[in-house]
């Protein structure tokens, strides 16, 4: 069993490597700000996708992104997906800060969600190359199946357990009669 898990993770990583899918997965509640160095009018374009929670829900978020000198550059409200394309005009430092929209937010909001967040430098000569939620949805299927044979290991692993302390009680148990 644990081979076929084995074998589902290979499986997986192997189409993670194939695919030209060069997103980084951010999993936060409110806010994640990050930080990347760029060159004055060297192009950068990216790509940001909530991935649906377990109600099936993908959150909204804003994006600001932010230029060395505190100026905002790019600002997008309250999209699940979206995608940039700058060309900075100083030399630094540019901050990006996907926040939680809560506004459509009920009680849900507190819960830790997944984006996937996508960032090049240079020209966007490969614009089907941003990330999109259709790209990971072949994926889910095999993360689904990993987690099912793991709650199977976890399950088969408890049942091993109770049943083997059962077995030392009826032992023992034994043992203090014949001694």
């Amino acid at each position: 069993m644990i081979s076929r898990v084995r074998s589902l993770v290979a499986v997986c990583l192997t189409l993670l490597l194939l695919t030209s899918i060069e997103g980084v997965k951010l999993k936060f509640r409110y806010e994640e700000c990050m930080t990347y160095d760029f060159e004055m009018y060297t192009p950068f374009y990216g790509s940001f996708v909530a991935m649906p929670d377990v109600y099936g829900y993908a959150a909204q978020y804003n994006l600001v992104v932010t230029s060395p000198s505190g100026t905002k550059v790019h600002e997008t409200h309250a999209m699940s997906e979206g995608r940039f394309h700058l060309i900075p005009y100083e030399t630094g430092r540019y901050k990006f800060c996907l926040t939680l929209n809560q506004d459509r937010q009920m009680s849900r909001y507190v819960m830790a969600r997944d984006v996937i967040w996508d960032l090049h430098v240079g020209h966007a000569d490969h614009t089907h190359d941003n990330v999109k939620e259709h790209d990971t949805q072949s994926l889910w299927h095999y993360v689904n199946q990993i987690d099912a044979q793991i709650q199977q290991l976890r399950s088969t692993q408890q049942y091993l357990y109770w049943r083997e302390r059962r077995h030392r009680q009826t032992v023992d148990s034994t043992n203090r009669r014949v001694w």
